[in-house]
Formats: C-alpha cells, sequence, structure tokens
C-alpha cells in the first residue's frame, strides 16, 4: 500500500481540493478495479467501507475527511463520465 501524498501546506489554498483528488487517484483507481459497485456508490455520495477506507487513509495523510470524501466522489463521477464516453 503506498503512502497518499499529504498536503503542500496546512489550511486552505488555491487548488487543494484537485491536490487531493490527485493525492487520492492512484489508490481510488487500484480500489474500483476491485470493488466496481463502489464507485457508483460513491459518485451518489454514499462511500462503501472500502471507499471510507480509503478516505481514512487520506486523513492520515493530513487531508480532512470532508475533502477526501468530496474527492473521491469526484473521481469516481469522473471515472464514470470517462467510461460513458467510450
Amino acid at each position: 500500500m503506498d503512502l497518499l501524498k499529504k498536503p503542500q501546506r496546512d489550511g486552505k489554498y488555491v487548488d487543494r481540493d484537485i491536490d487531493c483528488q490527485e493525492a487520492l487517484q492512484k489508490a481510488f483507481l487500484e480500489v474500483a478495479g476491485i470493488h466496481a459497485a463502489s464507485v457508483v456508490d460513491a459518485a451518489g455520495g454514499k462511500l462503501s467501507p472500502v471507499m471510507l477506507a480509503l478516505a481514512k487513509r487520506a486523513v492520515s495523510a493530513g487531508w480532512s475527511l470532508e475533502e477526501a470524501e468530496v474527492a473521491i466522489s469526484e473521481l469516481a463521477q469522473n471515472l464514470l463520465d470517462d467510461d460513458a464516453s467510450e
């Protein structure tokens, strides 16, 4: 299990939300590949236990739980959008 990238600094800053998504992207895609049904739930804002565990890993890296949950939902929606456009 790779360590997640930490925020650039404490507190709010421009594009912190994007940094959080980037920090979670690789781990999210690994989880999504194994637990595909969790992606649809996450896109709708409901995190499965495996996605919630990922969010908690992000908290350990310095992100807030809210930031991690939003990032996971955004990543899930982006993945679904990409799949739909293929």
